[in-house]
């Protein structure tokens, strides 16, 4: 399409971008002119480019409240001037484009290939989307796996043509030799030269726990936001167990548990083999000693459902004792939220945290 070539995909009549963003730099927010917080929107059509401005972030307010500029591109392809007011009538035009092209949710037409992967099932789906306006002849789908892994599909792997908007869409039940991740290629391609591959991480399961266990001496399946003093430490270069602040609940050490900040995310493949899962989760006392300011809340989940969750726990309400039914559970999940919109001195510490099994 860029070349000039007929294109597989529909032209646009136009294109539109909004912006909706806070999480800019003060240096970035100071090159943006004081804009980058703000609403904004922009459309490309024909020779024009126009942006808006926001007053502040409301973007429902009235088209007249928001800062016009207008560009065109054939003569000013740098955008230094703004010629909005030498055209009024293509400023009217535009200011309606741009309000016509908001929405609050755009489904994204399936294009090319995809793949999710699926830990708890050992399973990796791909799937072929044709987005086009043409048939994809005599699609065909692999997936190169390491040595010593294997990749058996379930379902078909080609199809002698994709109509458009059509799909294949295929399940692979993926076994490896060990607990180490790797970075998986699965690839499609057509007869008529289209070629696509979609790299996904996956992580075989560690083993489920054999025996009554305490959570920080298992292997997880993944964490986000979680550190010592027990386990490996994910947030400061993969220093070993015992390098953290020790975990301590009003002035009482615990010699077993999970340190994390909000919001954090810990998950542990329990396969089932799991009963009851007991923790005293709160803010600790080093983060108490810091400030009184933290505030989060914990949720245990299995599965994806909510199975316990605390109210606010600060350092001045101490921990929350915890004791949930986890049988039948294949995934735990242990997460912590910030409670006040300030994740400042937001420690949390999972004590004690332990899995008796069936």
């Amino acid at each position: 399409m860029l070349n000039g070539a007929p294109a597989l995909a529909p032209v646009h009549g136009h294109l539109y971008w909004y912006r909706d963003e806070q999480g800019v730099t003060s240096r970035a927010n100071t090159q943006d002119g004081g804009r980058a917080k703000q609403v904004a929107e922009a459309v490309r059509k024909d020779q024009w480019k126009a942006v808006r401005f926001a007053p502040a972030r409301d973007r429902t307010v009235p088209d007249a409240q928001w800062r016009f500029e207008l560009y065109n591109l054939t003569t000013d392809l740098a955008e230094k001037y703004d010629v909005a007011a030498a055209n009024p009538s293509v400023v009217t035009s535009l200011t309606a484009l741009l309000r016509s092209s908001w929405a609050d949710t755009y489904t994204r037409r399936p294009w090319g290939l995809t793949a999710v992967a699926d830990a708890s099932a050992a399973t990796l789906t791909t799937t072929v989307s044709n987005g086009t306006s043409r048939p994809w002849p005599d699609v065909r789908v692999t997936l190169p796996v390491p040595a010593g892994w294997t990749a058996a599909p379930v379902g078909a792997t080609t199809a002698p043509s994709l109509a458009p908007g059509a799909a294949l869409t295929t399940t692979w039940r993926v076994t490896a030799p060990g607990t180490a991740p790797a970075l998986l290629v699965p690839q499609a391609a057509t007869s008529s030269g289209l070629h696509f591959t979609a790299p996904t991480r996956h992580a075989p399961l560690p083993a489920p726990p054999a025996k009554d266990s305490y959570l920080s001496d298992l292997t997880w399946v993944s964490a986000a936001n979680g550190w010592g003093p027990v386990e490996l430490d994910r947030s400061n270069g993969k220093q070993p167990a015992g390098d953290g602040t020790p975990i301590a609940f009003g002035g009482v050490t615990y010699a077993k548990g999970l340190g994390v900040h909000a919001p954090s995310e810990i998950v542990y493949h329990l396969g089932g083999r799991g009963n009851r899962f007991t923790a005293l989760v709160g803010i600790d006392d080093f983060s108490k000693k810091q400030s009184a300011a933290g505030a989060t809340r914990a949720t245990v989940r299995g599965d994806g459902r909510v199975l316990a969750t605390t109210g606010v726990l600060t350092g001045a309400s101490g921990p929350t004792a915890l004791d949930v039914d986890v049988r039948g559970v294949k995934l735990l999940h242990l997460v912590v939220a910030d409670a006040n919109a300030n994740s400042a001195f937001d420690h949390t510490s999972w004590a004690q945290a332990r899995v008796t099994v069936l």
